[in-house]
């Protein structure tokens, strides 16, 4: 290679190397001549001095994050979530509101029929059994009773004659067949009401099985009282064999008022329940909540079940089924698990032990339903009151609003369930087996009513 090779190679800007034929000729050339070689170096030297001089391409500015861009992040996070949970809210406050509307009872007619207006017959004063009154037992004077319950392996023929003999027909009331006495009741219960509002809530169960109608018996009836200002609620349960006036229908079992109600559309067995119980306790029902097993078994499962605690094993060889047939059951002792069937199952069984304890284990289980839904955040609670409704849209009647419910359970959102007030009429309060042929039927001891009342209504 020439010199002036070499030079217009390098003025082309190739340098030497082993990377072609033509760098490696020129690398040989370098070593060999001196003159080109400094050439060469004087223009690596010029193009280093042209690259430091000319300047780099502005960066951009590097963006430090401050308190204030932490700040504006965190807030559009709570947007979003809030967004999302009201959301939900919003969702379920509809299908609750849908749900309830298609729940309300039926206005019942305000023209007055002739049942309504008629007046039970009285029965001769000899004609009814004369009870020896006794007294009701002081608040400080503990009573003691003692029960003996002998478990067998399987029914026996005396207990599938009970549960079989079990009527599904409604109870025929006294007072219009006129061939079973029944002792007269005591007067409306005058109590007064303590200052600030109250509100009454009357809850039935309905024995409805599926496919029937509404014109059945009430499986429970209880009343509860809730006082907002004080945050006070206390329950009031009541026999279902207990015998009292149903207005305009004479004397009967209280669980038949809705019966004969639903045979009359001008009145309905919802709002003849109402009138019957504010004329038993003469307190005012604000509303009703009316439910049959299959709403009652849905709304448990909906919130996933409940969790109970029982003192002692409950066994019941002749517990009646939806089908009017028997079936044995068994709780074990100690905390467990329900789902709405076995739920249902332990409010209704009473034949290992009593009437009495089995309202005392529907107040239970009422209770943990509550305890259930509280579990929750309050937007939890709200989805679940809209599961819980749209379970029970096609098993529940009631006059309560979407907005009533939303209300109270906003109003109630932190009563201390444990604080809860639980009342009944027990057996010191009534007498058993009063009536001749009917050993179920529990009549009112006189005052009994009252004194219960008054509890209920004051507070313990």
């Amino acid at each position: 290679m020439t010199c002036s090779e070499a030079r217009a190679l390098l003025a082309a800007g190739i340098r030497p190397g082993s990377g072609s034929t033509t760098q490696a000729r020129l690398h040989d050339h370098l070593d060999q001549c001196a003159a080109c070689r400094a050439l060469a170096e004087g223009s690596d030297q010029a193009l280093l001095a042209a690259l430091l001089a000319t300047p780099l391409p502005a960066r951009p500015p590097r963006r430090n994050w401050s308190f204030h861009h932490f700040l504006f992040l965190l807030l559009a996070l709570f947007a979003g979530w809030l967004g999302f949970q009201t959301g939900r809210v919003v969702l379920a406050g509809i299908t609750i509101s849908q749900n309830v509307a298609a729940m309300q009872l039926p206005s019942p007619a305000i023209t007055a029929t002739p049942a309504m207006m008629a007046i039970a017959t009285p029965l001769p004063s000899q004609a009814l059994p004369t009870p020896i009154p006794s007294p009701l037992p002081s608040p400080d004077q503990p009573t003691t009773t003692s029960e003996t319950i002998a478990v067998s392996d399987s029914p026996t023929p005396a207990m599938l004659e009970m549960a079989v003999a079990a009527s599904i027909t409604p109870i025929r009331l006294p007072a219009i067949d006129g061939r079973v006495p029944v002792p007269t009741l005591m007067p409306t219960v005058g109590v007064r009401l303590p200052e600030g509002d109250a509100i009454h809530i009357l809850l039935l169960g309905s024995d409805r099985r599926p496919g029937e109608s509404w014109a059945t018996r009430s499986d429970a009836v209880m009343l509860v009282r809730i006082e907002p200002s004080t945050r006070r609620v206390a329950l009031l349960s009541l026999p279902r064999d207990l015998i009292v006036e149903i207005p305009g229908y004479g004397y009967g079992r209280i669980n038949s008022a809705t019966v004969y109600g639903e045979m009359n559309p001008a009145i309905g067995g919802a709002e003849l329940a109402r009138r019957t119980v504010t004329n038993l306790l003469g307190l005012p029902i604000d509303h009703i909540v009316w439910v049959d097993f299959t709403g009652f078994t849905a709304a448990v499962d909906a919130i996933g079940g409940i969790e109970v605690e029982l003192e002692q094993a409950i066994y019941d060889p002749a517990y009646p089924t939806m089908d009017y047939g028997i079936t044995t059951v068994y709780f074990p002792a100690g905390k467990q698990r329900l789902d709405g069937a076995q739920a249902l199952i332990l409010s209704r069984t009473r034949h290992a032990d009593s009437a009495y304890a089995r309202e005392a284990r529907q107040q239970m289980i009422m209770l943990a339903i509550a305890r259930r839904i509280r579990e929750h955040d309050p937007v939890r609670q709200v989805e679940l009151a809209a599961h819980v409704t749209t379970a029970l849209r096609p098993h529940i009647r009631t006059d309560l609003s979407a907005d009533d419910i939303l209300g109270l359970a906003w109003s109630l959102r932190d009563v201390d369930l444990g604080a809860i007030e639980r009342f009944a009429l027990g057996p010191d309060g009534v007498y058993e087996g009063l009536i001749e042929g009917d050993p179920y039927a529990l009549t009112p001891r006189p005052g009994a009513i009252a004194a219960l009342v008054r509890d209920f209504v004051n507070g313990k």
